[in-house]
């Protein structure tokens, strides 16, 4: 091979002089040294060597026609890297050449258009929304004067006025028939350079498309290729030649003797367009929807049927190929303009309905007519079905009517998934659609068969989007015990939304009840058809097809994920079947009949697999009672999985083994648990097996570990401590501390010990011993570096100190070693550990109160002083300061937070301080008059000690809020620090004076209601008081009936400052949530007042409501608060109407459930609200400047947050078509809405990913004008970081949407010589803006994504 320093004219004579060789593998290996030097040298002498250049290029060309198919093959490869390189003066005549190879030494005549479309491919090619280079434009120059007038049959050179004697013929010319391959070239000329395309080329390129696509003698091949060439040339076509071509497409489709195939071929053509231009298009449906819905007419099907029984069957393949490119073009028009669609739903459903049950060719009875009570015997059923399944897997090559059934079915599924959030509500789907479609599942094409169930599936699903039910508290405990840590949005009122299963996620503590259907309504709709899909489905599942049986299962999965209990009348049917499965008997399957279905994901094992989580999901949303007489068999199938040597099956089933745990043992099964306790010994020994078996697959030990968890602390109560014995116990409980010790599992038995630990009630479940080396090991894992063990050791590790069954089993040392271990987290501030571990040391404190006198223990507390702590840490410390007070401990520990004194934050430190003094009665060394004392010496410094009459205040309202009446202290004292501007230390004292009246409210309250008259500055701070107090009172239950008219009069009247609006409203808030009887009637009244300030207040409470309130609020509120929003929406003081939609934006993270039914009513008005509206843009003049302030556009804003928190809550209640529209509106909007929009975005491809690929192309344009937005030269450092913060949120948009839809292309092409392979082509094809973006990005934000990347791997470890 030539070398680097080498290559040079001469050796490349060389070596094209070998091309000639008569020997093969000369020219092969010839042939090989010049493609290594065009791809892996720098070949830049080439670009000035014209004659070396043409050399090379005639050479390659030649090499095309090799007798040799290596060496043809190697010429391929080597044009790519060729007309890289060459001069663009060599360019054009190599182009021309390629185009005109006539190949006589090969018989694969596909060669020459391979080649120049790896050529074309290869060139430099312009970017959408980008300024095209100038080697770009000389190399579209170049396109455009050879290789447009050869694809169209014109000679290229500018000398000829018509077409030369020998002259070839186009590659597309009407003298030569045309292939596959020549309409590929034509598709790679669009993809590559469609941008810089004339519009005439484009519309000369359309019409020699249309010309072979109407050719008699083109291929069906050719046609369909033709098809696609349009679809790629339809984004560039001006508005008027796609006018044109519409009405050319209408008036061809006039013609009463238009053949079935040019028939077919328009309909499929419009398909096509409606995926490549959607919006185009659709402006035009409402001209053309009636040719694709007339061949799908009852009248054109009766005439067919008729000529079939007369024995003419000549035309029904054609009939057939028609009907199924008119209902592919359907469900293309559904998927891609649904909102031009709405108003033909009844016809395209009446149409797919009516070739859903298209078999012209198989006679049955006409099932319909068939009353549902007249039920044949099951004998003679199922006999009819195996003989069914048996003749299943026929292979008619003439029938192809199972394909119209196919294609009606997929339409169906289209319109349920675009359609869903309104056509339930209507009824429509289940009313005109459910029916048919269940029905069908004796469909004798297994391929038709599984449409059509996935598709009843789909509908299953999106009834059971948006269904709230309520979870304990008790339950979500275990169920993080047991492992599952995602975070999941609850309300105040304990309801969960999911977006699947109501019930799934609950763990068993209770048995579920049978859910109540509502009376109507989709669930009412889906309960009365499950009778006749139990049925149908009750035979399928005995059948022999695996793919069918899998799909059924998933089907039957999904309905009770929707319908909690909703088998419970149908055990004796679905059990039974569902039973052998488990146990692996799945019947057989001929492999004809799979490779007809193309089920090939469908095996013995994903249907065991599938059957498992089936039995996993039933056994948690059906009574223990339904299943206790398949009991026996349902614990042997799946102790038979557990042992099955796949590793996937064996861990499935040891999910299962642990829900059936949960659902034998009580609290669950409390009444009946000595049936169940021999299939307990049975679940028992398999967990234990597996658990404990160091050659079972680690997935398979670590589900093992957690079972075993579960099935230990569920006989830990006093009901189940007898269905175990002590022997068995102390075993498992050995072995998982085995296991805690081994690296691999040790997460997992981490978990399981808190489980056992958490529910572990009783004295003698637990043995000493045990719980010394569990507390040990624990506390080691404090020290490890997995952020997650050391999270769930210290959870754990809370558990066990403060279970019933530890109770003075902790010795002394082990404290100490306990303490040790927990000091360094403390000290750490972690505030994922920091909580539990204070709670460990506060229960250690009762048992072992001396540890406080030690300093190594007392100085990290006081230091965490120092830091920032809030919350649930806070709390934490504040009970182990109020537990070393209590034992009579508290003055050392006093001395040493005293010490800290204003080092830290005064109101965490004044809690604390108040919260010691109290617990220790007083008994620390200071006394209240200490701190008053303190406070008024620090006030007359000159200046006044700020920090320390902070802290003092705070220590203050603390004592006065635990001690109440008892601290003799008065408002006096804080009152006299108020100031006349609002301070640190006014507002300290304001906080104080609201904590110390909470707990004295008889002496304080009167007061300062009194100082509330007086209208100033320190009125705000009297707010702050009296928002303290009621926060106070709500969280302590305090009655302040004597006091609530007085306080709702002054709040009102302080509120007409604008200062106080939002204080007030918050404070009215409280109010209501203390007395909704009372107060919930006013606020209605309120949001009708005349004023605005005085609705602006009402709307604002009535948002503070929501967060904090509880079930009995929630009673109350829930008749009005869709009247209350729905009357602020429509009120006509625009911020109004923004404190609205905060409002609802509030309900949907908090009270989801309240609203969701009347989504349909409220969403239209957040929309309107989400448009721009020009009359509120106004001009202001600012200096030589002017400006456009769009008054709109808080406004605009809320909204936005508003439909953000809508689709996370009730997504499957908005119509998806209209909110993807204000979601593209608002990705051109202001910079605030666009990243609202991106972040939209990137949870809507998880939501609703088919409807945000269908999209692709139109956000491509919305993120290529953010991209490409450039600031001024003179644009401040804030512009600079806020373009650079909205592109890369763009630019994280944009990776994650190219992962998840997989719509765009490799970097590297697999084809031969880089072609774009045909299933790519028609890719991108079908996102030809989004391709195009996406190449634009990869290459001039190359460092940014790569840095992105890195950050979504990191994120991701």
């Amino acid at each position: 091979m030539a070398t680097a320093t080498n290559t040079n004219p001469q050796l490349i004579n060389g070596l094209l002089s070998k091309l000639s060789d008569p020997d093969s593998d000369y020219r092969f290996m010839s042939l090989n040294d010049l493609h290594q030097i065009l791809t892996k040298q720098k070949a830049d002498f080439l670009v000035h060597d014209y004659n070396t250049s043409s050399r090379i290029a005639d050479s390659v060309i030649k090499a095309l026609d090799d007798q040799n198919g290596e060496v043809q093959n190697l010429a391929v490869k080597c044009i790519a890297p060729l007309v890289t390189v060459i001069p663009i003066s060599v360019l054009s005549p190599a182009l021309d050449k390629l185009s005109k190879v006539e190949m006589t030494n090969s018989v694969d005549n596909s060669i020459p258009s391979l080649a120049l479309r790896s050529a074309i491919s290869s060139l430099p090619r312009p970017v959408r929304g980008v300024v095209p280079s100038r080697q770009v434009m000389e190399t579209y120059n170049v396109v455009s004067r050879v290789l447009i007038p050869r694809i169209l049959g014109y000679s290229w050179s500018p000398n000829s006025a018509q077409k030369p004697a020998g002259e070839p013929y186009g590659i597309l010319d009407k003298g030569k028939e045309a292939t596959a391959e020549s309409i590929d070239v034509l598709i790679e000329v669009v993809r590559c350079f469609g941008p810089l395309l004339q519009a005439l080329e484009i519309e000369k390129l359309q019409d020699v498309v249309i010309q072979v696509m109407e050719r008699k003698s083109t291929s069906s091949q050719v046609k369909k290729r033709a098809v696609v060439a349009l679809a790629i040339l339809a984004p560039y076509l001006t508005d008027a030649v796609l006018d044109g071509f519409i009405s050319k497409i209408e008036k061809d489709l006039k013609q009463p003797n238009l053949s079935s195939v040019m028939r077919r071929l328009y309909i499929s053509m419009m398909g096509s367009l409606a995926r490549s231009i959607p919006f185009k298009f659709g402006k035009h449906l409402p001209r053309l929807i009636g040719f694709v819905l007339s061949p799908l007419s009852h009248e054109e099907l009766q005439s067919q049927l008729d000529a079939l029984s007369e024995g003419d069957d000549n035309m029904s393949p054609e009939f057939n190929e028609v009907r199924e490119a008119a209902l592919v073009a359907l469900e293309s028009f559904l998927a891609s303009c649904g909102l031009q669609m709405r108003d033909y739903t009844d016809e395209i459903i009446a149409a797919c309905l009516r070739y859903l049950k298209f078999d012209p060719n198989y006679a049955v009875d006409d099932d319909e007519e068939m009353d549902e009570g007249e039920d044949a015997s099951d004998d003679e059923d199922m006999d009819e079905d195996d003989e069914f399944e048996d003749d299943a897997g026929f292979d008619d090559d003439d029938d192809t009517s199972w394909k119209v059934r196919r294609c009606a079915t997929k339409a169906l599924y289209t319109l349920i998934s675009t359609r869903s959030s309104d056509l339930l509500e209507k009824g429509t789907l289940y009313h005109d659609i459910a029916g048919p479609l269940v029905k069908r599942f004796g469909e004798r094409e297994e391929n038709v068969r599984l449409e059509i169930i996935s598709t009843v599936a789909l509908l299953i699903r999106k009834t059971g989007e948006g269904v709230i039910q309520p979870i304990s508290a008790d339950e979500e405990l275990l169920h993080l015990a047991s492992g599952n840590r995602k975070r999941r949005r609850q309300s105040s009122g304990g309801a969960v939304y999911t977006n699947k299963a109501p019930y799934l996620g609950a763990t068993g503590l209770t048995s579920p009840t049978r859910e109540s259907v509502p009376t109507t309504g989709p669930r009412a709709d889906l309960s009365m058809l499950t009778p006749q899909i139990v049925k149908s489905v009750t035979k399928l599942l005995k059948g022999k097809q695996l793919a069918t049986k899998q799909a059924v299962v998933k089907l039957l999965d999904d309905l009770i994920s929707v319908q909690n209990g909703g088998l419970s009348d149908y055990f004796g049917q679905v059990m039974p079947p569902i039973i052998d499965l488990t146990k692996g008997i799945t019947g057989s399957a001929t492999s004809g009949s799979l490779a007809l279905s193309g089920a090939t994901s469908a095996t013995t094992t994903t249907l065991r697999a599938a059957v498992l989580q089936f039995t996993s999901d039933i056994v948690k949303t059906h009574s223990s009672s339904l299943f206790q007489p398949y009991l026996e068999n349902i614990v042997a199938g799946v102790v038979s999985a557990v042992h099955d040597r796949f590793y996937k099956i064996s861990s499935e089933a040891i999910r299962t083994a642990e829900e059936l745990v949960k659902a034998i043992t009580p609290p669950r099964a409390r009444l009946t648990i000595q049936k169940y306790k021999p299939q307990l010994h049975k679940l028992y020994d398999v967990v234990v097996d597996r658990a404990s078996a160091n050659d079972a697959d680690t997935e398979v030990r670590q589900n093992a570990i957690q079972a075993l968890g579960t099935l230990i602390s569920r006989t830990s109560s006093p009901d189940g401590l007898a269905l175990i014995a002590a022997d068995k116990r102390q075993a498992a409980l050995a072995l998982l501390l085995d296991r805690l010790r081994i690296e691999t599992t040790r997460l997992h038995a981490v978990r399981a010990i808190d489980n056992i630990a958490a529910h572990s009630s009783t004295p003698e479940s637990l043995e000493p011993t045990w719980i010394q080396q569990v507390a040990l090991e624990l506390c080691g894992q404090l020290r490890k570096a997995n952020r997650a063990l050391r999270g769930a050791s210290i959870q754990a590790l809370q558990h066990l100190m403060l279970s019933p069954a530890t109770k003075g089993h902790i010795q002394a040392d082990t404290a100490n070693e306990i303490v040790t271990a927990i000091l360094p987290v403390i000290a750490a501030n972690d505030s994922y550990l920091l909580s539990p571990a204070l709670l460990v040391i506060a229960q250690l404190q009762l048992e072992h109160p001396q540890m406080i006198t030690s300093a190594t223990f007392i100085e990290p507390l006081c230091a965490l002083l120092k830091k920032n702590i809030a919350g649930l840490a806070l709390e934490s410390l504040v009970t182990l300061v109020t537990n070393v007070g209590a034992t009579g401990l508290g003055k050392i520990l006093m001395e040493g937070v005293l010490r800290v004194g204003v080092a830290g934050d005064p109101t965490v430190v004044g809690k604390v301080t108040g919260a010691l003094f109290v617990a220790s009665g007083g008994k620390v060394g200071v006394t209240v008059a200490s701190f008053i004392e303190e406070l008024n010496m620090s006030s007359k410094l000159s200046p006044p000690d700020t920090a320390r009459q902070s802290l003092a205040l705070a220590i203050l309202g603390e004592i006065g809020l635990r001690l109440g009446a008892k601290s003799g202290l008065s408002p006096g004292i804080f009152l006299e620090q108020f100031h006349d501007e609002p301070d640190k230390v006014s507002v300290s004292a304001a906080v104080a004076l609201g904590r110390a009246g909470a707990g004295n409210m008889s002496t304080f309250l009167p007061t300062i209601l009194d100082a509330m008259k007086q209208p100033g500055s320190k009125q705000y701070l009297l707010l702050q008081s009296i928002r303290e107090i009621l926060h106070q009172a709500i969280t302590l239950s305090t009655d302040i009936g004597s006091y609530e008219s007085s306080i709702w009069q002054s709040l009102f009247s302080a509120s007409h400052s604008d200062d106080n609006k939002a204080i007030c409203a918050e404070c009215i808030g409280r109010l209501a949530i203390m007395e909704p009887k009372t107060y919930i009637p006013k606020l209605q009244e309120l949001l009708k007042d005349p004023s605005p300030a005085n609705r602006g207040v009402a709307v604002q409470a009535l948002r503070y409501t929501l967060p904090d309130s509880d079930e009995s609020f929630d009673l109350m509120l829930k008749p009005v608060l869709f009247n209350m929003l729905d009357t602020v929406l429509n009120d006509e003081d625009m911020e109004i109407r923004r404190l609205g939609m905060t409002a609802l934006n509030s309900a949907a993270h908090n009270k989801p459930d309240l609203i969701l039914p009347h989504m349909g009513d409220l969403v239209p008005y957040v929309m309107t609200e989400s448009v721009v509206k020009p009359h509120l843009i106004r001009e202001v003049q600012m200096g030589p400047f002017k400006h456009l302030v769009d008054d709109g556009l808080e406004v605009r804003k809320s909204a936005y947050e508003t439909l953000y928190a809508l689709m996370e809550t009730a997504f499957s209640r908005i119509d998806s078509l209209h909110f993807y529209d204000r979601i593209i509106a608002g990705l051109n909007d202001e910079n605030d809405i666009r990243s609202l929009c991106n972040l939209m975005l990137g949870k809507l491809i998880m939501i609703d990913p088919e409807e945000t690929t269908r999209r692709l192309d139109t956000i491509a344009d919305c993120y290529r004008k953010t991209l490409s937005t450039k600031l001024k030269d003179g644009a401040v450092k804030q512009e600079v970081e806020k373009q650079e913060e909205a592109n890369k949120s763009v630019l994280r948009v944009t990776l994650l949407l190219a992962e998840k839809t997989k719509t765009t292309l490799p970097g590297s092409t697999s084809g031969p010589g880089g072609v774009i392979p045909q299933a790519q082509m028609q890719q991108s094809g079908q996102n030809p803006v989004w391709q195009q973006y996406w190449e634009w990005v990869n290459k001039d934000f190359e460092r940014q994504l790569k840095i992105l990347r890195e950050e979504n791997k990191e994120m991701a470890g």
